[in-house]
């Protein structure tokens, strides 16, 4: 890894691992973890996506440091900041996965399952922005964002074993979110959100989730296949591509009366 920031990684210690893995002293632990999981997941991302496993290293990140670890100039905010999660960047090369020690309180309860399925996330976009592929310019945030989850929740199953949502604890305390209002649909859909200069950590928050509840509905009702499928249509070439349009690619994925079934989901 090119030392192109402040961060610290002399007073950091290496894994012996084919992988590159970056940890502080005594946490050997969660960077082992952290490789097998990655090393285990890029298998299934392989076989799925049918890519190979993008060049990476992982930096696992003590909170002191967490402010100065390599970061994309448009994550160098504050709210990223005070709330760590684990995040690829390629601000740095070769590109890294960045691991914090301590989940941001925003997150719930921190435990190992959430901290994967954060990274699984962070994994597939690894893969995706390693795709020659191209990519459109203009396109709306759920485009993007439902491949995302869905990818890293089916690595979750998979590594797991345990259908069902992730985040428990963050469903419970945002319950409202999933209740329809009189036009039948909730207060804040996924096609309907944005992202602002305004949108605070909380917001954004509870868009994941709906996206999560989305990925759990997609996988109880399809399988993997369709997002390979699903990019084949989305990476074509078109530069710009209307929420309409990429309702249409998804639906068309899904089958026969996939607009039907979209269309029946309150959150959608």
């Amino acid at each position: 890894m090119k030392n192109t920031s402040r961060f610290p990684y002399e007073n950091y210690e290496t894994l012996a691992e084919p992988l590159t893995v970056y940890y502080p002293t005594g946490e050997e632990d969660i960077a082992r973890w952290a490789f097998q999981v990655i090393e285990k997941c890029s298998q299934l991302l392989t076989q799925l996506l049918n890519l190979p496993m993008p060049e990476l290293e992982i930096l696992v990140v003590a909170p002191p440091d967490w402010s100065i670890a390599p970061r994309d100039e448009d994550e160098d905010n504050e709210e990223d900041i005070t709330n760590p999660h684990p995040y690829w960047t390629d601000a740095i090369s070769p590109p890294c996965l960045v691991i914090p020690l301590e989940l941001g309180a925003i997150f719930g309860e921190p435990t190992q399952e959430k901290l994967a399925f954060m990274l699984f996330h962070e994994l597939t976009l690894a893969y995706l922005e390693s795709d020659p592929a191209p990519w459109p310019e203009e396109y709306p945030l759920w485009a993007d964002e439902w491949q995302l989850k869905f990818a890293a929740l089916w690595l979750y199953y998979q590594m797991s074993g345990q259908p069902g949502i992730v985040n428990s604890d963050l469903f419970e305390k945002y319950a409202e979110i999933f209740e329809p209002e009189e036009d039948g649909k909730t207060p804040v859909t996924i096609r309907g959100f944005d992202w602002y200069e305004d949108t605070n950590a909380e917001d954004y928050l509870c868009y994941e989730l709906l996206l999560e509840q989305f990925a759990t509905d997609l996988l109880a009702t399809y399988g993997p296949e369709i997002l390979p499928r699903f990019l084949v249509l989305y990476r074509s070439g078109r530069d710009v591509l209307l929420s309409e349009d990429v309702t249409e690619m998804l639906a068309s994925t899904l089958g026969p009366k996939g607009d039907e079934w979209l269309d029946s989901l309150v959150y959608f």
